[in-house]
């Protein structure tokens, strides 16, 4: 074969064949006589139908197998002759039945700079006494005894409220699509008197207010997630307050910690919840080591990325934006009406998760990393528990979609980050906030 590389833009490359001719031709009668073998026609014993027969009938058939015979041929000389990293093909283009042209997605070069000690920044995880209180608050709290308060209501009591709303003279009922009237009007509403509950400015607006009283509560309607027609105007709500509840708290004693769990003390609680807290805490600060790590190094690399695997990459970040948005109540109409930024959005993170993967998978081969037998088993076993299933399901669950080898990729692409994360300076930051898990990381 004479195989001749033009590479373009954007990672791609056209791989022109020339075959030989007596190449072609034995490559065929080996395709044709195959189907001759295994040829079942009326009136023709298997494996007797006359060769012309079988050119005739499967001649579709045979051409579409010798093209792929002759390209994968031709796609394993270029590899080889060019070092090639081939990521896909994307086209077949013939000139005549002996030359044709491939169509190839290439993986970027990348030169890695030196990527050990890498300076990073982090937040601090240590495990404080002011931690455990705050755990040991919201179990108080999930143990409290909701009980009628006689009295204005105070931060923190459970109230149920009517109200309806304005934005200037207009009632938000005829600003507001139907599936979105629930900030417009409400009867019998169940809110507790916390800053985080329904609007920024709402709850705190409630205090001091009795059983049956109304009054007026202005806030500034949020900019992200809530619709155009209301984003950042000041709307007015007219509010009655139904009921006042507060939450009794237990006391903190060995008879509260044995509620919490049978043959607890409280020390004994405390010590499980400062356990706990340590693990999780170590767990968030790999994490935070490992996308520090990631950004320090990204922004010491530049090169061109394969348009191909970015706008699979897009659609796919672009089709979790929207599963998450469903998932938080955000109505459909809203998520069509934002389909533009959502896909912005999507291209961006997917242009960062390519490079970092590409850059990780050169720092993979540099070390020669790979997914031992019982680090697998140990993920599986850690998907079927988390899944309530079992590993021999979970197995033959992967197997159907290449997930093995997708679990195989993951472990590695840890093992590199690990490598980052091991090597690096790290300088911890107590007034750093964590970044987001899943968050851009730019």
């Amino acid at each position: 074969m004479n195989i001749t590389v033009e590479k373009q833009q954007n990672c791609t490359a056209n791989v022109r064949v020339q075959v030989p001719e007596a190449t072609r031709k034995a490559a065929r009668d080996a395709i044709v006589g195959a189907y001759a073998r295994d040829a079942a026609l009326p009136g023709f014993r298997k494996g007797k139908v006359p060769r012309p027969v079988v050119e005739k009938r499967f001649h579709d058939e045979i051409e579409r197998e010798l093209i792929d015979r002759l390209a994968n041929d031709a796609l394993g000389v270029a590899v080889k002759q060019e070092n090639l990293r081939v990521l896909s093909v994307g086209g077949y283009k013939p000139e005549n039945e002996t030359t044709f042209t491939l169509n190839v997605v290439l993986a970027p070069e990348v030169t890695l700079p030196e990527y050990k000690g890498l300076t990073i920044r982090v937040p601090s995880f240590a495990v404080t006494d002011a931690k455990v209180d705050e755990v040991l608050k919201r179990q108080q709290e999930s143990l409290a005894t909701i009980t009628e308060a006689d009295r204005a209501v105070q931060d923190g009591d459970f109230l149920k409220i009517d109200y309806t709303a304005k934005a200037g003279d207009q009632p938000l009922t005829e600003l507001l699509p139907e599936s979105e009237h629930f900030l417009a009007a409400n009867t019998g509403y169940l809110v507790k008197a916390v800053e985080s509950s329904f609007l920024p400015g709402f709850s705190a607006q409630l205090t001091g207010m009795k059983k049956g009283e109304t009054k007026d509560v202005a806030v500034t309607m949020p900019t992200d997630n809530v619709n155009e027609a209301v984003a950042g105007k000041e709307v007015v709500y007219t509010v009655t307050v139904q009921e006042v509840k507060e939450a009794i708290l237990p006391e903190l004693n060995d008879a509260f910690a044995e509620q919490v769990i049978a043959g607890q003390t409280l020390e004994g609680l405390k010590e499980l919840i400062r356990q706990h807290l340590e693990r999780e805490s170590a767990q968030r600060d790999v994490e935070q080591k490992r996308i520090a790590a990631m950004v320090a190094l990204r922004e010491k690399i530049e090169f061109e990325l394969p348009e191909a695997v970015v706008n699979n990459a897009t659609r796919e970040r672009a089709q979790q934006l929207v599963r998450m948005n469903m998932e938080r109540g955000v109505p459909q109409d809203m998520i069509v009406e934002n389909e533009q930024e959502i896909i912005k959005a999507a291209a961006d993170q997917a242009r960062v998760d390519v490079k970092d993967e590409f850059i990780l998978l050169e720092i993979v081969a540099r070390e020669n990393l790979q997914a031992t037998q019982e680090e697998m088993v140990r993920r599986v076993t850690a998907i079927a528990t988390s899944s309530r299933s079992t590993p021999q399901k979970v197995v033959k669950t992967l197997q159907k979609n290449n997930g093995i080898e997708n679990l195989r990729h993951s472990i590695v692409l840890a093992k590199a980050l690990d490598v980052l994360v091991a090597h690096a300076v790290v300088e911890v930051d107590e007034n750093m906030e964590p970044v987001p898990t899943g968050a851009p990381q730019d």
